[in-house]
């Protein structure tokens, strides 16, 4: 469980992700060719939580002394991150979206013209590789706590 160049990037950029990653997904996929339906309008008020749940795994890792003092994630949580983050990216690129006159297009839909169930099943893996993902970066996130702490010489 050590620290790497690339820790640096997601230590800090895990803080904006969580900000930028539910924005997109809910709103942002509008502009590269979603048409967006009720879940734009259940966006609203469930952003607001999925914010607050992506970071956890930040303020967990500045429980760790290391990765505090170095201001860069270990190893293992930066790829579980970048998971995370792309399982994201994915998931608004491909679900599904309703409105008050059926189906609409999500963006792999409109752009290479896929079916809507191909959709709604890249979706669920995606659903599934974010939920992985997040439990994953939690328990790295609460693994690199203990570490730091058997590290840490006592006085």
């Amino acid at each position: 469980m050590h620290i790497e160049g690339t820790g640096r990037v997601v230590f800090y950029a895990q803080w904006a992700l969580a900000l930028l990653l539910p924005l997109f997904f809910f709103l942002g996929r509008g502009s590269v060719g979603a048409e967006l339906g009720w879940m734009a309008i259940v966006g609203i008020v469930y952003g607001a939580i999925v914010v607050a749940l992506l970071l956890v795994p930040p303020i967990l890792t500045l429980f760790d002394a290391e990765v505090r003092r170095a201001r860069a994630t270990r190893v293992r949580y930066d790829i579980a991150s970048a998971v995370l983050w792309l399982g994201f990216v994915l998931g608004g690129l491909t679900v599904p979206d309703s409105g008050d006159s059926g189906h609409l297009d999500s963006v792999l839909m409109s752009w290479w013209n896929i079916t809507y169930e191909t959709s709604q099943a890249l979706f669920v893996i995606s659903a599934v590789l974010i939920g992985l993902a997040y439990v994953t970066t939690i328990v790295l996130a609460i693994m690199g706590i203990v570490h730091g702490r058997r590290a840490v010489p006592r006085a």
